[in-house]
């Protein structure tokens, strides 16, 4: 018999090579034309500690996207796939396309994603894969998708015929209108509020010219800059960002200039900071060895400089409290330098990531981001260890400080207002001495301005100004008098403000009916710029709603009124969801999908029953900033809902049953007995 030669082996192992090769090949081949998308299961903890990992090999990302809450990535890749990960990186579905997907976006809201293919294929579907639906036509330059998924905007082009064109489709899948544009660059779809929607986009017309168009939904053309690019929105498209050559320009809404300032490098790019749309970071190319990183307050003008490498990313995080960078095209080969600085541009944090990092998402978590690699690679990075106050993680003063009931013996509380960094009116609970003339305290705490690291702005301009009361508590009339210099106080935005915070503060005590400005023991016309009809009632608030807002370093609650429009009809149920949908512009860890579904009264008792998504709020073993965020968030529905109720005990419900948060967080069941105090100091 033939001996069998110790090559044969060889020979054999290396066909069952080849035959294994070819028929894993076959099976990735199978779903390579485009059909339905691919649901996986998902894998056991004991299959694999990176699921990523194992399930994908080496791909270069044309694009990456992650909704606010970062609880789904969605992204594409030349395997000419889609898929959509959760944040614990385990695919939940891929689609496969016939040609490139170069766009691939989800909504803010998480719920829906669009995908759009070189070979024109415009691909919608809820990331449920409840429904979804197909639009084919010109390839697909560039696409926009709404924060709620109502609607999906694409730029296509016919290189052939030299013709460009933008489509708007609503959720459905019905194509609302086509406009015939230039060479479309970029496009927005701005707010997540939907009757605050335009389309906004900057297109090359002949001889390359740029040019900025903002459109309605229903395809209007609202206003059009000549020569200039569309650099950003801010996140409720309040603001517009354009470049002209050097030229940094600030628009609103409606296209109004707002401001303007040159730099010494042309902006290559322009970020809002989340919280305050007044500030902006800009970044331009490197210019002999000169700064090119810029942190702008279109208040006050240039906060801060650097200079960091050509084509570094960056984004703020959530909070806008930080700024994350990364860069390695000037670092390491293949190693990434991240960088993390703090709001006036001090370095707080760095460290190496062993990819070359190609794409940098923020979303509205809190402390976690995305990082894509050129190989594909995608991981989420946690920012808490890495973001530092003050050296030891812990700020030295509370980033909110959460209402409080109940007086201190020998002390009263006085309400006061001042301004935030946004102009917003802002209540502070201060405490003063025991006092016979609790008005009077009043106004000279409001004189003396705000307590210093509060992160608020003086509403009367001078500290030497002087206000006298005189009340007379049987007809609830109260006169104050006025130094002089209170009268000559200029600018429109500055006498509005000292007006009002003048008129809140005093209307906070109980019995004052009208007031009476007067100088010299007259009565004023006028006060700052503001033409005034005395006496003025004090000012009862109707309907109010208690909003979380954010000034440097610290959260606060402001009060505010539904507009009139609204206030006849709309009843608690309504005012809460206002209060939520206000709320996520500043705390961006809100479900977009949370809403209250039902209010039980009983007596004196209320029961506010929210949905499963309000369990997503509480972090499992969470700091004491998330803490107190969350904490705000619960003050402003437990305020909001006493104060437009007459109730006494208000209790949280989650799908109709009671539920205790995690460790640390408060109680969801509150009694209100006695005053409280908003922002105590």
């Amino acid at each position: 018999m033939q001996r069998v030669q110790p090559y044969h082996y060889i020979v054999a192992l290396a066909g069952l090579f080849i035959l294994v090769g070819l028929v894993l090949y076959t099976i990735q081949l199978l779903p390579s034309a485009e059909g339905e998308s691919i649901p996986i299961d998902p894998l056991t903890q004991s299959s694999a500690s990176d699921l990523y990992d194992l399930w994908f090999t080496p791909v270069n990302i044309y694009d990456l996207s992650a909704d606010r809450n970062l609880t789904a990535i969605l992204f594409s890749a030349d395997n000419n796939k889609a898929s959509l990960l959760g944040r614990d990186r385990q695919l939940r579905w891929d689609k496969n396309f016939a040609t490139a997907p170069l766009q691939a976006k989800i909504s803010s809201c998480g719920n829906y994603a669009a995908v759009g293919t070189a070979g024109g294929r415009l691909h919608f579907t809820a990331t449920d894969q409840s429904f979804s639906w197909d639009d084919e036509g010109d390839p697909v330059d560039l696409i926009a998708i709404s924060p709620n998924g109502a609607w999906i905007a694409a730029a296509r082009s016919n290189e052939a015929q030299g013709y460009q064109y933008i489509e708007l489709y609503s959720q459905s899948g019905e194509l609302q209108w086509t406009i015939e544009t230039g060479k479309v660059i970029n496009i927005f779809l701005s707010s997540e509020y939907l009757e605050q929607t335009n389309l906004y986009y900057t297109a090359l017309e002949q001889g390359g010219v740029p040019k900025i168009y903002a459109v309605g939904l229903d395809g209007r053309e609202l206003w059009v800059k000549d020569n200039e690019k569309l650099a950003a929105i801010s996140r409720h498209g309040s603001r517009i960002a354009a470049v002209q050559g050097s030229r940094l320009i600030t628009y609103d809404a409606l296209g109004y200039e707002l401001w303007r300032t040159s730099l010494p490098t042309e902006p290559q790019t322009v970020l809002f900071n989340p919280q305050n749309y007044n500030r902006i970071l800009v970044n331009g190319s490197q210019k002999d060895g000169g700064d090119n990183f810029f942190y702008f307050d279109l208040a006050e003008d240039l906060l801060w400089t650097k200079n960091i490498g050509d084509g570094t990313l960056f984004d703020f995080t959530a909070d806008g409290r930080h700024i994350v960078t990364s860069s390695w095209r000037h670092y390491k080969e293949d190693y990434t330098q991240m960088r993390i600085f703090d709001h006036v541009g001090l370095e707080v944090s760095n460290w190496e990531v062993a990819m070359r990092v190609e794409h940098l998402l923020v979303t509205g978590h809190p402390t976690l981001i995305v990082i894509g690699g050129d190989d594909g690679y995608i991981n989420l990075v946690d920012l808490k260890a890495m973001i530092t106050l003050n050296g030891n993680g812990v700020s030295a003063v509370p980033i909110y400080s959460p209402v409080s009931v109940g007086t201190i013996a020998g002390e009263t509380k006085v309400t006061l207002f001042f301004t935030d960094e946004s102009g917003n009116l802002v209540p502070v609970s201060r405490s003063v001495s025991m006092t016979d003339n609790p008005l009077q305290a009043a106004l000279d705490e409001l004189v003396r301005g705000p307590a210093r690291g509060s992160a608020l702005y003086r509403t009367i301009p001078d500290k030497k100004a002087w206000i006298i009361a005189d009340y007379e508590p049987s007809t609830g009339r109260l006169i104050l008098e006025l130094s002089p210099d209170l009268l000559a106080i200029e600018g429109e935005v500055q006498s509005l403000n000292a007006y009002k915070s003048l008129l809140y503060t005093v209307s906070a005590s109980p019995g004052v009916k009208e007031i009476i400005l007067s100088s010299g023991g007259e009565p004023i016309e006028q006060f700052g710029t503001l033409k005034l009809d005395q006496p003025v009632k004090a000012h009862q608030w109707q309907k109010p709603l208690f909003v979380p807002t954010f000034s440097g370093n610290r959260y606060y609650l402001a009060t505010q009124e539904m507009a009139d429009s609204e206030m006849t009809d709309a009843d608690l149920k309504e005012l809460l969801e206002q209060v939520i949908r206000l709320s996520r512009s500043t705390l961006p860890f809100i479900p977009p999908a949370l809403a209250v579904t039902e209010l039980r009264a009983t007596g004196e008792q209320l029961q506010v029953n929210f949905n499963r998504y309000f369990k997503e709020i509480f972090i499992e073993e969470a700091g004491e900033n998330e803490i107190l965020q969350v904490t705000l968030f619960l003050d402003a529905l437990f305020l909001t809902a006493f104060r437009n109720s007459r109730v006494q005990k208000i209790e949280i419900l989650v799908n109709g049953e009671p539920w205790m948060p995690p460790a640390g967080y408060p109680a969801l069941s509150r009694i209100y007995h006695q005053n409280s105090y908003i922002n105590p100091e």
